[in-house]
């Protein structure tokens, strides 16, 4: 979703092309043509409907919570100098209390950071560091997503997922579409999809039921000759009680307020 680039791997494409084509193989009178047909079939990128409406289908579902809980646990790679591929692991936890409080914690192997917004601004934190930024907010978390993205190019962890099918990502940039199958990721019945666009192959694990909430998400870099990979398991509460210290923040006696400035070049800018 997201900003983030995702597509499905050419392997299971290449197979489900072949099966596809294997019922029109055997009713043609021409081997050759069968053949020529078939590789054809397997070349050329499907895009299943199934698998596009489940992301849609999937934003609907998480934009009618009210309030929840979701931590995920993620391994991101990283290419050295040398040209190894290094995974970097951290925990990210995310409180939501629609329409107007949104707390995000995030932990591993950088500095403990976050950001709160308790509906008139938002203070962004790292505790290892001992520096905070509060600045005024718009009434919305829907607003302070686009105005973090827009005025100071920085993305809310985990806020691509609620965009789906409202609007702000377009299908069509999905050159392929595929499902996989219905799997387990730990305790959990999922429906695995896999999906291309440009510059990435990524796979999503969707809870199969009324609770279409994202189980497991891979995402590969295809622009790069390591293909690195972030991967990141989702686990969910719904309509937890909050503390309403939950969205206040409080820094430390010896922590230091700095000024968040705008940045100078928006994220459309940079992929121009």
């Amino acid at each position: 979703m997201p900003r983030h680039y995702h597509r499905p791997i050419r392997g299971v494409l290449i197979a489900l092309g072949i099966s596809a084509v294997s019922a029109f193989a055997q009713t043609s009178p021409d081997p050759a043509s069968a053949a020529a047909a078939t590789t054809a079939a397997a070349a050329q990128p499907e895009r299943q409907k199934q698998a596009i409406d489940a992301l849609s289908s999937m934003g609907r579902y998480l934009r009618s919570l009210s309030r929840f809980d979701v931590t995920a646990t993620s391994a991101t790679d990283a290419v050295l100098d040398s040209g190894q591929t290094v995974a970097f692991l951290h925990e990210t936890d995310l409180k939501v209390e629609r329409p107007n409080r949104l707390r995000v914690d995030i932990t591993g192997s950088r500095s403990p950071k976050g950001l709160i917004y308790d509906g008139r601004t938002f203070t962004i934190f790292n505790t290892v560091e001992g520096y905070y930024s509060k600045n005024p907010a718009p009434a919305t978390i829907d607003l302070l997503v686009r105005e973090l993205s827009t005025t100071y190019n920085i993305d809310t962890p985990l806020a691509d997922l609620f965009y789906w099918g409202d609007g702000k990502v377009d299908d069509n940039t999905l050159t392929s579409a595929l499902f996989i199958g219905l799997e387990r990721v730990d305790t959990r019945w999922c429906n695995h999809y896999a999906y291309q666009q440009d510059g990435a192959d990524w796979e999503l694990w969707i809870q199969s039921g009324t609770r279409q909430l994202p189980c497991r998400m891979e995402i590969v870099d295809t622009t790069q000759d390591a293909r690195p990979r972030h991967v990141v398991t989702y686990h969910w509460k719904l309509n937890p009680e909050f503390p309403a210290s939950t969205f206040t923040f409080r820094p430390a006696a010896n922590a230091k307020a700095i000024e968040l400035k705008p940045a100078t070049r928006t994220p459309y800018e940079e992929s121009e």
